[in-house]
């Protein structure tokens, strides 16, 4: 009896999750439309921009075209590095955690118009270390760094869909709160 009742909470938890709405990371998109329609990527040398154009494709109202010609957007990958410092040491003053920092610098163009500044991203992990699993630990970083410049380009995608296109932003200029044809009060 326990199982069965257990089993239906669970089945009904279930439900009301897929009922709001809920998604995993990453499986949702974005959530916010991005101003332009098309995009080209500008890979450069670098790792960062075959992984933000495998991100930004996931977007199905996106095309991302392999000629900057045709696209509304250009975004450059200007550059990236990646840093790792010892995080802590033990007792007997031997590496016992590394932070590995990944850095990337973004330049966007719409319509021609650059979007400054430059967008900079960072995305930092701990990695514990140990001398007897050096091999391990060595794919370990490799995973890791991969990792992290996934999650650059998903921080990429999200800040993306909050720009503005250049030429809509200082045509009107600042707006009232007021109605135009308000009356001030005597």
């Amino acid at each position: 009896m326990k199982r069965i009742l257990r089993g239906l909470v669970l089945t009904s938890l279930v439900f009301l999750l897929g009922a709001c709405s809920f998604h995993l990371k990453g499986m949702g998109g974005n959530v916010r439309p991005l101003p332009f329609g098309s995009v080209y990527v500008d890979e450069g040398s670098s790792k960062l921009g075959g992984v933000l154009r495998e991100t930004l494709a996931h977007n199905d109202k996106l095309i991302v075209l392999s000629a900057p010609k045709q696209a509304e957007a250009v975004v450059s990958v200007v550059s990236e590095s990646q840093s790792k410092d010892v995080s802590t040491i033990n007792s007997g003053g031997k590496v016992n955690e590394y932070q590995l920092s990944y850095s990337a610098t973004v330049r966007t163009v719409i319509g021609g118009i650059p979007v400054e500044p430059d967008m900079n991203l960072t995305v930092r992990r701990y990695m514990n270390y140990s001398d007897s699993d050096v091999l391990g630990k060595e794919q370990e970083e490799n995973l890791l760094w991969n990792d992290m410049r996934h999650d650059a380009a998903e921080q990429l995608a999200r800040r993306l869909s909050y720009l503005k296109r250049p030429g809509a932003q200082g045509q009107s200029g600042p707006q009232s709160l007021k109605p135009v044809n308000a009356q001030p009060k005597p």
